[in-house]
């Protein structure tokens, strides 16, 4: 049985191609729509709800990492950085791989025991997805678990260069090798708020269990976990399996 929640930490990371050359107005704010007002209402909606008083920052990319705002627990000042997130007046192709590098080296230098990435593209770029095994080595060793929302259509635009259907089975690829998962926002239609419930219920679903250990370097032991309730399915983090 879970006793506490540990302490997290959320980077919440945005491609640029999806902002406008304007921040909008949050006072105007549409309660739905695709691209960057169901992005940033996503994000909204679990600072509200549910990450409550953990550690949030935020974060923009197109060739260049950009941090938005420093690891905070003020809630309302993550919404405020969110909302003030813009575009470029000439677009730059996204290079994902760099931003998934610094994202990685930000959440390193954090004490939280959890890590959670959220990430908001459009699609993913041709560049990074000929990086696929690097990039994944780089995941698959941090301890960060990656949570990804695309909201490319499945039928491609004028700017992408790589599929959709290829950019979904490599995103889908990259957040497992964390634990974690992505979520493609045309399967969901008009309905955000069940997107946005199937990810934190994701999200709450992963425990990090502690425990004192009897054996030593010299004669190292093993700890064997099981699921007992019928019918779940149980992964883990690549980094942190075989650790005694």
């Amino acid at each position: 049985m879970a006793k506490d929640e540990i302490p997290a930490v959320y980077g919440i990371v945005f491609d640029r191609a999806l902002l406008p050359e304007v921040p909008e107005d949050s006072r105007s704010r549409p309660a739905g729509g695709r691209g960057t007002t169901s992005a940033k209402e996503i994000a909204y909606e679990l600072i509200d709800k549910y990450l409550g008083r953990q550690s949030i920052w935020v974060a923009v990319y197109d060739r260049e990492f950009e941090t938005a705002l420093e690891p905070s627990t003020d809630g309302f000042a993550a919404k405020e950085a969110i909302q003030l997130l813009r575009g470029a007046r000439r677009p730059k192709e996204s290079f994902l791989y760099g931003a998934i590098l610094s994202a990685v080296t930000k959440m390193n230098r954090r004490s939280e025991n959890r890590r959670i990435l959220l990430l908001f593209l459009d699609i993913l770029d041709s560049e990074t997805a000929g990086k696929m095994k690097p990039l994944k080595n780089v995941l698959s060793s941090s301890n960060v678990e990656l949570f990804v929302v695309s909201f490319a259509s499945k039928l491609g635009g004028s700017r992408s260069a790589l599929h959709p259907q290829m950019s979904q089975a490599a995103l889908q690829e990259l957040a497992l090798v964390t634990a974690g998962n992505a979520f493609f926002s045309a399967d969901y239609r008009d309905h955000r708020e069940d997107l946005t419930r199937r990810i934190y219920n994701q999200i709450r679903t992963l425990f990090t269990f502690g425990f004192q250990a009897d054996s030593t370097l010299e004669k190292p032991g093993r700890l064997l976990i099981k699921c007992a309730r019928p019918g779940s399915k149980v992964k883990h983090h690549p980094a942190l399996a075989g650790q005694r």
